[in-house]
């Protein structure tokens, strides 16, 4: 079951790879914005590859288990044999590389949430830019509402009783 699993998150991983990469593109954004950006995919993409050795290190070793015979090994200058030392061993470093894995696989969820922001950032300045493009000047509105003579004009008090 866990080689399924293992095979499973291996063959997830470059195709999210190159999702991740595609996903950068320059139109209309801020230069710091795409730093940004590109920061955080490569951290994406480095967290995906580190993933998929530390499986393929655990796929191997899964693979060197079945293989390794049952034989019983003797410590040296004691009187102790370890029927399965070797595959014990192996199966040591396999959950090791495993469990180096998932700690990697969390990382992920939050790489992309932090991507999530700043692509929503981006999509909020693109917003914004094409509305302060489209919207009129404040010369274009005080043309569509002039105003007549005198309007606005400070009249005293007095001056309206007598």
């Amino acid at each position: 079951m866990l080689v399924t699993f293992l095979g499973l998150v291996s063959a997830s991983i470059l195709p999210t790879v190159s999702l991740v990469i595609g996903s950068l593109s320059s139109s209309g954004r801020s230069v710091m914005k795409i730093d940004e950006l590109a920061q955080e995919l490569s951290r994406a993409v480095h967290t995906l590859f580190s993933i998929l050795g530390l499986v393929a290190a655990v796929v191997a070793l899964l693979m060197v288990i079945a293989v390794v015979p049952d034989t019983p090994w003797r410590l040296p200058y004691f009187l102790i044999q370890v029927p399965d030392a070797a595959r014990r061993a192996l199966q040591s470093l396999a959950l090791l590389f495993a469990v180096a894995a998932t700690l990697e696989a969390v990382k992920i969820p939050r790489i992309l949430a932090r991507v999530l922001a700043i692509k929503k950032d981006i999509a909020i300045f693109e917003a914004r830019k094409a509305l302060a493009d489209k919207s009129p000047s404040d010369a274009d509105v005080r043309q569509m509402f002039p105003k007549k003579e005198g309007f606005g004009k400070t009249i005293p008090l007095d001056s309206l009783r007598s």
